[in-house]
Order: structure tokens, then sequence, then C-alpha cells
């Protein structure tokens, strides 16, 4: 029933990004909440005073005492047994590249007792039991690759999967054996051994890059992918270009649609809406900006076909999207990906460069600081240049 009622939320929201005042008096708000409603802190002192300069050291943006002190919160919260200080030290450290310890703390945090947790030894003759115990649907896609060498190595690996997501996986691993959430709890399947997908990345992702395991795109309906495409271009000469600007998180500092106005403009092709939610008034106004070329597919809803979704965007040859669901989705299939993120310290992208370890096709765009537009024109220039290099018509 919750599952239900989000979905509908999303559906029916006007999701045109608030004015900055309203954002300003939201903040003020939510300071105040915080204010009257503490975070609970260890009582440990030197805890309270670790996690204190790592959150300054954040708002300064001095990401390298930001990493020093949540290395050292994960250190102390193996040192005392606190599953909390664990999770919130390896959080940041996943902003901060963090390395092979930003895993090794997560998933020390999200272990599940009584379970034996995989410790990277032999699984020859083994199943494997691989669920996200904890995470939004983006954790599917992030560590999507991971679940190539867990299969390889052992007798039979099983997934617990979001329902929306199954025929993704089943398509891309043939032999994975994948189960429904909802359908069957971890603990009724048996197997020998059991891993969140941190745990996999453990074991997976070294600090040495070259030692990563490599890159293995989700695989789409290729048919549906290509009838998509044939479709979209009937419309219009290409390249086709995804684009999504909306979000339910209003937390996120998001461009105005008319500083969409210099970007879609700019680009060439046709402009394919990836977003969710009503988006009829701003279909409208993208249309004042990139006239007869901006594509709403009613027939693809991601909220309730997931499957159809991805083919979308593997039908694409770039996408242009703030962070949502649908960049790790893009992130995931090995689309080439430019990412628009504001200033905010946000949990599936790193904080500084503008790669992402998880997607070889993704770049990060950053506001920085600065209003919005400038950063459009910067991945404006960014796409053009992505589209020159790489799009031959196909």
């Amino acid at each position: 029933m919750m599952s239900r009622s989000i979905l509908e939320k999303a559906k029916a929201a006007d999701l045109r990004p608030q004015s900055l005042a309203i954002k300003r008096v939201r903040a003020v708000v939510d300071r105040a909440r915080r204010l009257f409603k503490r975070r609970e802190r260890p009582a440990d002192a030197e805890a309270e005073r670790c996690f204190r300069s790592m959150e300054e050291s954040i708002e300064r943006q001095d990401w390298a005492a930001a990493k020093g002190h949540a290395l050292l919160l994960g250190d102390l919260g193996e040192r005392i047994g606190d599953t909390g200080l664990m999770k919130k030290a390896g959080r940041a450290l996943r902003r901060l590249h963090g390395g092979n310890r930003t895993w090794q703390l997560i998933a020390a945090s999200k272990r599940v007792p009584g379970k034996l947790e995989w410790d990277g030894g032999d699984l020859a003759g083994k199943t494997l039991l691989v669920d996200r115990r904890a995470g939004d649907l983006a954790i599917f896609f992030q560590f999507a690759s991971l679940l190539a060498p867990a299969v390889n190595a052992g007798e039979r690996c099983v997934l617990i999967v979001e329902p929306r997501l199954a025929s993704l996986y089943r398509r891309t691993y043939p032999t994975l054996d994948v189960r429904i959430e909802g359908d069957e709890k971890p603990e009724t399947l048996q197997a020998d051994l059991y891993a969140g997908f941190e745990t996999l990345a453990v074991h997976f992702w070294p600090d040495d890059p070259c030692e990563h395991s490599p890159f293995v795109p989700l695989q789409p309906d290729r048919q549906l992918a290509a009838e998509l495409r044939s479709g979209y271009l009937a419309r219009g000469h290409g390249p086709l270009i995804g684009f999504a600007w909306g979000s339910l998180n209003q937390a996120k500092d998001l461009p105005a649609l008319e500083d969409w106005k210099d970007l879609l403009g700019l680009l060439p092709g046709q402009l394919v809406s990836l977003q969710y939610g009503d988006v009829g008034a701003a279909i409208a106004e993208f249309e004042r900006y990139a006239p007869g070329r901006v594509i709403h597919d009613a027939s693809v809803d991601q909220l309730s076909d997931m499957d159809r979704f991805a083919a979308q965007i593997a039908a694409l040859d770039l996408v242009v999207t703030i962070s949502n669901t649908g960049a790790n989705l893009a992130g995931a299939l090995g689309v080439p990906t430019i990412i628009l993120l504001d200033d905010g310290f946000r949990l599936s992208w790193p904080a500084f460069g503008d790669s992402v370890d998880a997607y070889p096709y993704v770049q990060l765009v950053r506001k920085g600081g600065r209003p919005w537009r400038f950063a459009m024109r910067d991945a404006a220039d960014l796409a053009k240049r992505k589209i020159e290099t790489g799009y031959h018509g196909r």
C-alpha cells in the first residue's frame, strides 16, 4: 500500500522547480526543525567531536579534511561497535572518494545477525544470496556490474530484486536466480553465504582501479529500444537526446524551467522527455525553446514499467538530466549521460570531480556556486562535444 501511494504521488506531482525564495523559506524551516529535533549523538565525546569536525569540513568544502575525519569516525565506530557511526562514515566516504574503506564500513553496518556473510573466499560449489538490505532503487543500478563476478564464481547466485527490475537482471545475467522482493524473504531462502551489494564492492572494487571488476551494462529489451528509436526518428532527424528536470525531493536546488532555454535551444536533434509526473505545463514551456523537437512519449511510464523506460533510454544517443533514478539507470545501461548537480552533498554522487566510478559513461556538471544558466551552458557545450565525437546517425 505504501509503495502504491508513493507511485500515485509521483504520477500526480507538479515537478516544476520551485522559486529560490520558496527554497530559502523551506531551508529556514528545516533548520529550525533540526534545532528542535537534534540527531542522536553517540555518548562518546570523541565521536561527537569527530562527527562535528567532519560536518564543518564539508560545509567549508575542505574535502581532504572531511575525508580524514570520516576515516577516523569509521575507525571509531568499528572500535566501539556502533553501526550507526560506521554507516555515517561510510556514506560520507562514498562522496569523498574514500576507496574500498567506504564499502567496508557500509557493508559492516548492514550485516544481518545470524547470517554467514561472505568474506571473499572461494564460492565454488556454494550458493550466494545477495539482497540490498537497505537503500533506494538506485542501489540496484550502482552495483549491477558486481553481479557478474559473483555469478561466475559460485555454483548458484540468488538476487532478491525490486519487482520492476526483474526483467533487466534476468536479461543481463541469464544464470542468475532472480527473486522478487516481497514475494520471498531472504531468511526463507536457503544459501550457504549472504551478501549485501556493498559486501560485493568490498571484494570486487579494491583500491587499485586496475583491479576493479569490469563494467557490465544492464541489458534492455533491444527490439523494443529499436522500435522506440525508429518512432522518435520518424518525427525528425537525430541525434536523440533525453532530458529530465524535476524531482519529488524538494531539498534539491534544481534549474528553473527557463534555465533549460539555452541548453535545449543549443542542442541538435530530437529532445525526448524522461520525466515522470505531470509534465504538461513543462513540455509546453520547452516547446517554446525548441519548437517541434520535444517528444513526450506517453506510452512510457517509468513508475510502473521500468523495463520499457530502460528501452527508451537505450534508444537514445545521449541523456542530460538532474540527479534522479533515470540518471542512475542511464549510467547502468552504459548510455552517455550528463548529470546536472547542485552544490549539496548528495548521496549518490562524489562531492568533487566530474566522473563516477560505477558509471564509466557518466559525466557530472556542477552548479559550482553559480546561477544555473552558466552550468546549463557548460552542459550544452559538453553535450555538443559528445554528439560530435560519438554520434554517427546510428
